[in-house]
């Protein structure tokens, strides 16, 4: 079986290019051009800002994601204050841990402000696993928990109860229903989750949707 680039994988819903809610036509963010193409690539050049942005709150080891971002070419600049994410160019979330821990840290240092500052200005943001979850409005995780409630929704266990084991753990196949210049080498080839939490697509937030995977029922993968 063919392995995913890197950032194509992850320990819950796969990846997030974000697209802020629309005003009038949307657009989607992400490393690179601002229009997709299938010469898209999230490598850095030395033609262009080489700097990413890593929120790592200090709940778990996000080693894999620092070597997938020095493997593409880029340096890492970590968030000390909430300062550091306005003043990202780009900004990659590898939340580890729980909701409601992560929230708290969150709150406590202001940086629940920042990142819905950044967001709301449409910038290049990679939200993975609980980093996209955040996103949410809430979360059934030791909750209800309210989110940072930039996405219409609620975080919910997956249900065992139709003969599906929770957690999600394995290779499982994305169905692409935006285009995005972040997903073109990922296609519908198979990326690996490990998660017992998801967000379910709905007409309130199909709009952020760009991929979705099936476990049981839809849930939403970026």
């Amino acid at each position: 079986m063919e392995a995913p680039p890197p950032f194509a994988s992850s320990s819950s819903s796969s990846l997030f290019s974000l697209r802020n809610k629309p005003l009038s036509s949307p657009t989607i963010t992400h490393f690179g051009n601002t229009k997709p193409s299938k010469s898209f690539s999230v490598r850095a050049s030395s033609s262009r800002d080489s700097v990413v942005t890593l929120l790592d709150y200090g709940a778990g080891n996000v080693r894999s994601v620092r070597n997938a971002i020095r493997f593409l070419g880029f340096e890492i600049k970590d968030v000390q204050t909430p300062q550091d994410i306005l003043n990202a160019s780009r900004l990659v979330f590898p939340g580890v841990g729980a909701f409601a821990a992560a929230m708290e840290v969150l709150s406590k240092t202001g940086m629940d402000e920042a990142l819905c500052s950044y967001i709301d200005k449409d910038r290049p943001f990679l939200g993975i696993c609980l980093g996209l979850q955040l996103l949410f409005e809430s979360s059934e995780e030791n909750g209800p928990v309210k989110g940072l409630g930039l996405i219409p929704g609620t975080v919910g266990r997956f249900d065992s109860s139709n003969g599906f084991r929770v957690p999600h753990i394995g290779w499982n196949a994305l169905q692409i229903t935006e285009d995005s210049g972040i997903l073109d080498d990922v296609g519908n080839h198979h990326v690996y989750f490990v998660h017992s939490y998801r967000a379910m697509p709905s007409d309130d937030n199909n709009e952020w949707i760009s991929s979705t995977c099936d476990y049981g029922d839809k849930f939403i993968a970026s």
